[in-house]
């Protein structure tokens, strides 16, 4: 590696460095002013273009650069005060071999010439690092001609003017600083007072026994429960009402009880526990409904234990509960012997 090469590598590193430690690193722009003794935006109908040569495959070796680029930069009002006339120039990225500014005024123009080196460019964002930590112009008199753009900023009265002008950024920067805490204080300061904390959920007390009995004496009731048809252990019943059921998934099986006719009674053959699952629904309102039970031998056999599986032949009757917990019968039908 050749020892220009080895510069321009040690300036691009050092530049990275120094730009990474900076929040907001400056870049190079400029004011055009009036060739006045007194510092004067430049009126005049003018236009700025950038001329540049750029390297060739990443060779930063002067002497081997591509062919001429030109682009027309765009001004912007340098302060907030828009009216001041004053307008800034950005002079974009520096990786040109050779390059070039032409201020051109009708039939007049000034050319600003850059040294072609990495480090010159650097020496120009050390000078603006001087005035402040973002963007401050450099300031140029308009005059016809061909002069060098570091000479041009190193004048004592561009010198002075830049530092007036970064001074006057600064004062706005902090005035808008300062208004935009002062908008904040004011917008807090008129914000509806917070609301009082949610008192925390309390949950009720469980119900009691007698509570319950309350409750469940709301619910409608059973109003009729009918024998449709029966064939032999095999019973049709006719429900209106509303009517508790097991409460499997997808189910309209009633909860029902089985009683025998006895000498001394109706006697409980299946009790009706009133024991429900909790994938389906608790309960059903119906009209005329008939629903189709199991076998009831098979049934009882299925839910009553040892001894007490068989069915005898005999009169019996179906019970049913309602939504208030109330019991309805079926009239007595007869199962006869197997």
């Amino acid at each position: 590696m050749n020892s220009l090469r080895a510069i321009a590598i040690f300036w691009l590193a050092l530049g990275a460095l120094v730009c990474s430690a900076q929040p907001h690193p400056p870049s190079i722009t400029f004011s055009l002013a009036a060739d006045k003794a007194r510092p004067q935006p430049f009126l005049r109908n003018h236009r700025v273009e950038g001329h540049c040569r750029y390297r060739d495959d990443y060779n930063y070796e002067l002497g081997k650069a591509g062919t001429w680029e030109r682009r027309e930069l765009s001004g912007r009002p340098l302060f907030t005060d828009t009216t001041t006339g004053w307008i800034s120039y950005h002079l974009g990225d520096s990786w040109c071999a050779t390059s070039y500014l032409l201020v051109i005024v009708d039939a007049d123009t000034m050319r600003l010439e850059f040294v072609d080196s990495l480090a010159a460019h650097w020496r120009l964002m050390q000078r603006a690092w001087k005035r402040w930590d973002r963007e401050s112009p450099e300031v140029i008199r308009f005059r016809k001609g061909t002069y060098a753009f570091e000479e041009v900023i190193a004048d004592p009265w561009a010198v002075e003017t830049a530092n007036a002008f970064a001074k006057r950024l600064m004062a706005e920067e902090d005035a808008a600083y300062r208004k935009q805490l002062a908008d904040q204080e004011e917008y807090y300061r008129n914000l509806p007072p917070p609301a009082p904390p949610i008192e925390p959920y309390v949950p009720p007390p469980p119900m009691t026994p007698e509570q319950w009995q309350l409750e469940l004496a709301k619910q409608p009731g059973l109003k009729k429960v009918e024998l449709d048809r029966v064939s032999a252990d095999t019973v049709w019943v006719r429900i209106t009402g509303r009517v508790r059921l097991d409460g499997g998934c997808a189910s309209g099986m009633p909860l029902f009880g089985v009683e025998m006719l006895t000498d001394t009674g109706w006697v409980e053959r299946l009790p009706n526990e009133l024991s429900q699952m909790d994938c389906g629904m608790p309960w059903g309102d119906w009209n005329q409904r008939i629903v189709m039970l199991p076998p009831l031998r098979w049934w009882v056999g299925a839910h009553q234990p040892e001894g007490k599986k068989e069915l005898v032949p005999g009169s019996y009757r179906l019970s049913f509960v309602g939504g208030n917990g109330r019991q309805l019968w079926t009239d007595p039908f007869s199962i006869p012997g197997p």
